[in-house]
């Protein structure tokens, strides 16, 4: 898909000649699938000025449940915003199923042609959830000098063709019309259950604390505020265990919805009704923020512990009204951990919307 408005000639001409070479070369490489590659413009940019990868991941979603397509890679001539480097040449999104391309760097003509076909199937690789690897498409790219149409090794082939073999299965909405909100997202997750779990670890989402500061800063605050507050350790410490675990379970799935919500992660194909794909989307977007919820909370856990360690008996059995034993440290540092991760929901709605999608959609900065 072109996102924008490019009238060169000569570019338009090597993206198309870019297009029917991967046609070819995965035709060639997975001859048990009948491939089509359809293209479409949505100029909703100017052919000039770096492009944040957001948007134009927002737009190809929007252009692949509207086209029904399994996949949608954006094409750009433009330079695209890097967050964790000086530059990328494309951003693949498997939570979306969609990945941006650049070619500002790739050179003209059959160059260019020839080098947006391999990022191409570099980035479609990591849709299809293959990691890097020595030789292959799945190369890391450290130039556009390192971008050449090459086979996949036999491993990465057959993990991608099990994949393809998922994809091109019977949408659950072509089953049939009505469904249930239950059961739609269960039958979806119940499909492919393995990709979708894989689809979240890969986003390691336990680096998210690290990436949102204003998450963490909310959570720290509350943790400090609450091993320094007296009524808070008399209550905390006299929850039973059933309490605690109880409240720090719901706190996780909260703050995941919380966020969500917040964030308005849902609008992506609000306008569309039952679609697979983008439930599949929604359930991984969740289950990231529940895992990266959880490890904030076992970093807290820790946190509190030393807090609640340092601080002095004489002062913790005044604030208790009992002689605090380890078992009671524990057991307040679970409920501070849980306070923490409620903080943390609202420290996480106070980020910048574009640098959290960022954190949940890239796969990485290729």
């Amino acid at each position: 898909m072109l996102g924008a408005d490019l009238r060169d000639p000569e570019v338009l001409a090597a993206y198309d000649a870019a297009r029917k070479r991967l046609h070819d070369h995965l035709s060639a490489a997975f001859p048990e699938f009948a491939w089509r590659i359809e293209t479409s413009e949505r100029r909703a940019f100017m052919p000039r000025g770096a492009l944040d990868p957001v948007d134009l991941l927002e737009v190809g979603v929007a252009e692949k449940l509207h086209r029904h397509w399994d996949y949608v890679l954006v094409v750009v001539p433009n330079e695209l915003i890097s967050r964790h480097g000086p530059s990328t040449l494309g951003v693949p999104s498997s939570a979306l199923e969609a990945a941006v391309a650049s070619s500002s760097r790739l050179g003209s003509g059959t160059r260019l042609a020839g080098r947006l076909a391999a990022l191409a199937l570099h980035l479609l690789g990591h849709l299809w959830g293959l990691d890097h690897a020595g030789s292959g498409p799945m190369r890391p790219v450290e130039s556009p000098e390192d971008l050449a149409l090459a086979p996949f090794p036999e491993a990465q082939r057959e993990q991608a063709r099990r994949q393809l073999e998922e994809v091109a299965r019977t949408r659950l909405e072509d089953v049939r019309v009505r469904w249930g909100a239950l059961s739609f997202y269960g039958r979806t997750f119940a499909k492919d259950p393995r990709e979708i779990l894989s689809a979240i670890w890969g986003y390691r989402p336990w680096r998210m604390p690290i990436y949102l500061g204003r998450l963490s800063a909310a959570a720290a605050v509350s943790v400090v505020y609450f091993l320094l507050t007296s009524d808070a350790w008399a209550l905390g410490a006299h929850l039973s265990w059933r309490a605690v675990l109880g409240l720090a379970a719901l706190s996780i799935v909260a703050a995941a919805v919380f966020i969500f919500s917040g964030q308005d992660l849902g609008r992506l194909g609000r306008e569309h009704a039952w679609r697979e794909q983008l439930a599949r989307t929604r359930l991984v977007l969740l289950g990231t923020l529940g895992l990266g919820m959880l490890s904030l909370w076992l970093g807290l856990l820790l946190l509190s512990l030393a807090g609640a360690w340092v601080l002095p008996r004489a002062l913790l059995e005044a604030w208790m009204g009992l002689a605090p034993t380890a078992e009671h440290l524990l057991r307040y540092a679970v409920f501070t951990a849980t306070i923490g991760v409620l903080g943390a929901a609202l420290g996480g709605n106070l980020e910048e919307e574009r640098e959290i999608k960022a954190e949940l959609f890239f796969d990485e900065e290729t």
